[in-house]
């Protein structure tokens, strides 16, 4: 069973329940995720207390594109050999405890293989590159009074020492640095909207990166039902209640 698939961030717009709640919602397009290589590996089971191992199967995906010809000689060899045409940009790994031998190299992950309408899920992504910022935009500071001859201090830390003793500055100090780019995981996300056609997905929330970001959604295994109405969210109306009209009609006539 997949509980992994890989993302691009399209942006973000708005959607509204049937009982008029109004939600935040991330756009992302589930792009091409082409298993270019298996491993068998053994891991530690976490419900386990002598330490006993489990059989795990590790499928490296590709997402995103890139001309073949532009790919490192090995990783460009590697591909030619599974038959592909295209390179990727980037190649992760997921993890599978059962069923791995119906997953083959050149195979591609589809939506519908991993997820469903009302799956809660968490989502892994880089924030924002900020570059060096100082410890009002970093931390959150308030600042240094801006009266009685403080033009320059607005903006600074402040004192950052603590006396004679211990004569140094304690380690993990809130100071300027370098802010954003790192690892976040945001969790209890629902999807609220798949369109299979078109490979987009709706999930209830914000989620790190900036656009055109890839992300990584992992499924939780739980589930949470999110009516939405459609029209006023500007969805089309779902097929099913299309053909279910279209029957009515052929039955009346």
């Amino acid at each position: 069973m997949l509980t992994d698939i890989f993302v691009t961030k399209l942006g973000m717009t708005q959607a509204w329940t049937k009982s008029g709640k109004r939600l935040a919602v991330t756009r992302v397009k589930v792009g091409s995720n082409a298993i270019v290589g298996k491993t068998e590996i053994k891991v530690l089971d976490k419900h386990s207390t002598k330490r006993d191992t489990l059989p795990c199967t590790i499928l490296e995906v590709g997402f995103g594109t890139k001309k073949l010809k532009n790919m490192s000689k090995p990783l460009k060899t590697r591909l030619e050999k599974g038959g592909f045409s295209k390179g990727v940009r980037t190649i992760r790994g997921i993890r599978v405890f059962e069923n791995a031998e119906n997953y083959n190299i050149g195979d591609t992950l589809t939506i519908d293989q991993v997820l469903e309408l009302g799956d809660i899920v968490n989502v892994q992504g880089f924030s924002k590159g900020r570059g060096f910022a100082g410890a009002v935009k970093r931390w959150g500071f308030h600042g240094g009074p801006k009266t009685h001859g403080q033009s320059d201090r607005h903006r600074a830390v402040g004192s950052i020492g603590a006396g004679t003793t211990p004569g140094r500055v304690w380690p993990g100090k809130k100071m300027p640095g370098h802010y954003g780019n790192v690892a976040k995981t945001v969790t209890g996300l629902v999807v609220i909207h798949i369109d299979e056609k078109t490979g987009e997905v709706w999930l209830s929330g914000p989620v790190p990166g900036s656009i055109m970001t890839d992300l990584k959604i992992s499924k939780t295994g739980h589930s949470k039902k999110i009516e939405i109405d459609r029209e006023a969210s500007s969805l089309p109306q779902e097929v099913v209640e299309a053909e279910a009209t279209q029957e009515t009609t052929e039955s009346e006539a």
